[in-house]
């Protein structure tokens, strides 16, 4: 199935951290205090600076000045074996620092992956063990419910990333888009472009007739906005948002190689580029 990136999800988990504490409340049985007041904070992980080790997010519930529970969140699209080795690390690490019970959560969209995410981690001697929770597809919910869309924006977004090729995704992605285009500028911009990124071709194609122009209701301004990202117009002027949305100064030169392009692969593959670019160059070089 198409993949939502890795730059991709964690800016959505990090976008919302309180979708992930009721995913585990909900799906997985976690107990949680009632005012969990769940936020992000820094994900470094050790005194030491070493790069590599840094989580993709850490969720603290409690006071900031000390915390009762920490969760060290972790996204993963691969089996990826040097993950097993650092994980542990993560947890330890933000022991040390806040002195609270913690737990690693890992957000694995592709079965076979949470699957392989799930398995504990013998330290040594089966001495000492983690158990990662984790939340796969059969913990993201199927939302088609707009008003439930909108309650949580992040959570139908993976929604589509979790169910975009199942039977009836259009009408989970048509939710999540209509949950999206009253958010802040960054998120209106970015999310759409998630969204029709996982979504499987057969459901973008439904999706396309849901909004014609003869049959749904919103056209008028939803579908010139989001469904025209299906054509290479509407993708190329997604692009050039996505970048001043990322602080980018496009050249003139630049924008007309963008606006002109009719391919739709490139297309995406220069905003899938984008989220992790610190320069130009990072997402319109050519491959070597």
């Amino acid at each position: 199935m198409p993949k939502l990136s890795h730059e991709a999800l964690v800016h959505l988990v990090r976008a919302a951290p309180e979708v992930i504490v009721g995913l585990l409340q909900r799906e997985l049985g976690f107990e949680l205090p009632a005012q969990a007041h769940p936020r992000i904070t820094a994900a470094e992980l050790v005194d030491l600076n070493l790069a590599e080790y840094r989580a993709d997010a850490v969720i603290i519930l409690g006071p900031a000045h000390a915390p009762t529970e920490a969760f060290v969140l972790e996204a993963q699209n691969d089996v990826d074996l040097r993950k097993r080795r650092s994980w542990p690390l993560y947890v330890a690490g933000l022991r040390a620092r806040f002195g609270c019970p913690v737990t690693l959560v890992i957000v694995a969209l592709d079965p076979e992956v949470a699957s392989w995410c799930a398995e504990p981690i013998d330290l040594g001697r089966q001495r000492g063990t983690i158990h990662p929770l984790v939340l796969g597809p059969a913990q993201i919910p199927v939302i088609v419910d707009v008003d439930e869309a909108r309650r949580a924006p992040e959570l139908a977004v993976l929604s589509v990333a979790a169910h975009g090729r199942e039977l009836g995704a259009e009408r989970i992605a048509l939710a999540a888009l209509t949950a999206v285009r009253d958010l802040d500028n960054g998120r209106e911009v970015l999310y759409p472009d998630f969204i029709l990124a996982v979504l499987g071709k057969v459901a973008r194609a439904a999706l396309e007739l849901i909004m014609n122009p003869a049959t749904y209701q919103y056209q008028s301004d939803f579908a010139r906005k989001y469904i025209a990202m299906g054509k290479a117009e509407g993708q190329a002027q997604m692009l050039l948002k996505l970048l001043r949305v990322k602080g980018f100064t496009v050249p003139p030169e630049l924008a007309a190689r963008v606006e002109s392009c009719q391919d739709l692969e490139q297309l995406d593959l220069w905003a899938e580029r984008v989220l992790a670019a610190t320069t130009l160059e990072d997402i319109f070089a050519a491959p070597r």
